[in-house]
């Protein structure tokens, strides 16, 4: 019986040694955050960068992170006039709320472009979100991942300028009520 008990103990600290546990630090010169917003008429795009975070493996997989995003970085890159009203509380309402966040809930690894799902806090208010992503590279020093085309529904954060689902009048100055995100994030040790 004893011998069976050290085998059991023995193949369970294989098995751990063998999990690769791994945390990296988030390059947020290396990383980039990309917006897009679509209107009746035309759109914009722009950028925001990323003021901390950190990104949790198991064996080259995702399992956990947490990001934090400085919203004073928005910026509007094709009418840089824009950012201003971006800003104000029309919007984002920077001056109150200068940070948003990303807590990742859960992984579906099952997939060959693992799904995630986490909670994104924008001006104080949090919802779920999910999305693929897919893993470009994961050694014992470096992570990098990117997810595309993340919808977000700004009405959900209390976001309502320009909304058709709220003002009928809008005509084609009316903004959607959805705007993208595209992710690339490296990492480090």
């Amino acid at each position: 019986m004893k011998r069976i008990l050290l085998l059991l103990a023995f193949v369970g600290a294989l098995s751990m040694t063998f999990a690769q546990k791994s945390a990296y630090t988030i390059d947020t010169q290396g990383s980039s955050l990309k917006w897009e917003a679509k209107k009746v008429i035309g759109g914009h795009v722009g950028t925001i960068q990323l003021q901390s975070g950190q990104v949790q493996t198991q064996n080259g997989q995702i399992t956990g992170g947490s990001f934090q995003i400085d919203m004073n970085s928005l910026v509007c890159t094709d009418a840089p006039k824009l950012t201003g009203h971006l800003k104000n509380e029309d919007f984002f309402d920077v001056p109150n709320h200068p940070t948003a966040t990303f807590v990742i809930t859960k992984v579906d690894n099952s997939k060959p472009s693992p799904v995630i799902t986490g909670n994104l806090t924008i001006k104080n208010i949090t919802k779920s979100i999910s999305f693929p992503a897919k893993v470009i590279a994961s050694t014992n020093d470096m992570f990098e991942a990117e997810a595309k085309g993340i919808k977000v529904n700004r009405l959900d954060y209390d976001i309502k300028y320009r909304s058709a689902s709220f003002f009928s009048d809008l005509g084609n100055r009316a903004i959607a009520d959805d705007f993208t995100l595209d992710v690339h994030l490296k990492a480090k040790k």
